[in-house]
């Protein structure tokens, strides 16, 4: 019988506490919602329910919202209120029957959707999220290499890993799509040799008129380069990318870059200036910068490409969700510019690099193929080529678009000076998407052959990948 006392009077302290606390705050709202001040100038009737409103007119004479009610006062003076809470109260005070609807309440929605948390207010949006990808993989290296930790040459080993866990905040400030930004962390990169690496995107961009077709990129970010690279490694069909786009595509940089979409919808270009030493890192390391550009053209137009900084869309998400009687697909071209020379790294040479890709999917399947033409130019010695290319496919397996199948080959040659060097991929997948790429399990098996030069054959070493991801 005490414990139960006790306990109700527990209860009853809480309530009384929370009902305190409801109002304090409830009256310290009505003294805010009250404040009241009245100015007549002009042969006009002045309200203020705001008070740095009222401040700023009597400093300026200017007034920010103004709602105008001709012949409203009690003599028949125009009033002029900075908000109906204004009217509403000068009306009170007067005794005047006058109908004022009540002030606008203001947007404040927060929804959890597609594994990102969203919040929207009048003047700002937040898309917050976590994406965590676990995965296991089993090598089975060639028998003339002996993996560390193994006994023999040949011997297999198995690890897991998180490979991927990233923290995000994107979205637009002020006005809808006038400025928007982007901070995402990968808290795995912390533990290599540039630690500053867990820091991935830091930007902020400006449209003018907030519709996509002209922006500002400010930061680090993906430089426009590469399909394969600007889809997430979220939205990948496979546990991760070929080793092709590994290759060629550099990735995220520091500088600044314009983009935007023409020609209603069908053509999105994108064009920047970077340091050129990859991302988080306090300066140049030498006297030029790297150039990149990138074209897709979309002739149907039948899919956002740019709107919005930080949204892909279909053409940058492999597997097909989402089309239903129009297929999705378009083409893409890459350039990039970057030279080595007098640098710290190691590499100096100095690299053009052309590339062509596409993208198509209809009913369930995707195809992707990307072509790259290099020509690299050492500090000292003669130039020579570099190529690769790579091409996927995948097919939905089931009507609800769950179950996914998938092939790739890739390959690229090393130095075209020199014969036998092409290090190609060959490998095969299946994924299970229970909320498309928000929830999803991957499995993959592949072999990457190394051609070791003349008459000296090749290293053939396979793998198997599973992973599991989750965004939340």
């Amino acid at each position: 019988m005490q414990t139960s006392t006790r306990s109700i009077a527990r209860a009853i302290f809480t309530v009384m506490v929370a009902a305190g606390l409801g109002l304090f705050a409830g009256a310290d709202a009505l003294a805010q919602g009250f404040y009241y001040k009245e100015l007549r100038k002009d042969d006009r009737i002045y309200v203020f329910n705001i008070a740095a409103e009222a401040e700023r007119f009597e400093k300026s004479g200017e007034l920010g919202r103004a709602l105008t009610r001709p012949g409203a006062g009690p003599n028949g003076e125009t009033v002029v209120g900075d908000s109906e809470r204004a009217l509403q109260l000068f009306f009170f005070k007067y005794g005047i029957s006058e109908p004022v609807p009540e002030p606008p309440q203001p947007t404040q929605r927060i929804e959890w959707r597609d594994g990102k948390t969203r919040v929207t207010t009048d003047n700002a949006y937040l898309e917050m999220s976590n994406r965590v990808q676990v995965r296991y993989t089993h090598e089975l290296p060639d028998e003339t290499v002996q993996l560390a930790g193994t006994a023999a040459k040949g011997d297999s080993r198995g690890s897991f890993r998180i490979r991927r866990a990233k923290f995000k905040l994107e979205g637009w400030f002020w006005k809808p799509n006038n400025l928007s930004y982007e901070v995402q962390m990968n808290w795995p990169a912390a533990t290599g040799s540039n630690v500053g690496a867990f820091l991935e995107d830091a930007n902020i961009g400006w449209d003018p008129a907030g519709k996509g077709k002209f922006r500002v990129l400010l930061g680090q970010f993906k430089a426009p380069f590469g399909h394969q690279e600007l889809t997430s490694s979220g939205s990948q069909s496979f546990v991760d990318r070929s080793i092709v786009s590994n290759e060629y595509a550099r990735g995220r940089d520091t500088g600044v870059a314009v983009q935007g979409v023409l020609f209603s919808n069908k053509l999105e270009y994108r064009a920047g200036v970077f340091n050129g030493n990859g991302l988080t890192r306090t300066a140049n390391d030498n006297d030029t910068f790297q150039y990149n550009a990138r074209l897709m053209w979309q002739p149907n137009g039948s899919q956002p490409l740019v709107q919005r900084a930080w949204v892909s869309g279909p053409l940058y998400s492999e597997g097909d969700f989402e089309s239903t009687t129009t297929p999705i697909y378009a083409f893409g071209l890459n350039l990039e510019r970057n030279d080595f020379h007098r640098t710290t790294t190691g590499n100096d040479t100095k690299a053009t690099v052309f590339g062509l890709d596409g993208v198509f999917k209809f009913k369930g399947f995707y195809g992707a193929t990307e072509y790259y033409w290099r020509e690299r130019t050492p500090e000292t010695g003669s130039p020579y080529d570099a190529d690769g290319f790579f091409v996927q496919a995948s097919q939905m397996l089931n009507k609800f678009r769950t179950w996914e199948a998938a092939l790739r080959y890739a390959q690229r040659d090393v130095n075209d000076t020199i014969a036998n060097d092409d290090v190609s991929e060959i490998r095969g997948g299946i994924s299970y998407y229970y909320r498309r790429h928000s929830l999803k399990f991957q499995a993959d098996f592949g072999q990457v052959e190394t051609q070791l030069g003349p008459g000296k054959g090749s290293r053939k070493d396979n793998e198997l990948r599973m992973q599991a991801q989750f965004i939340f």
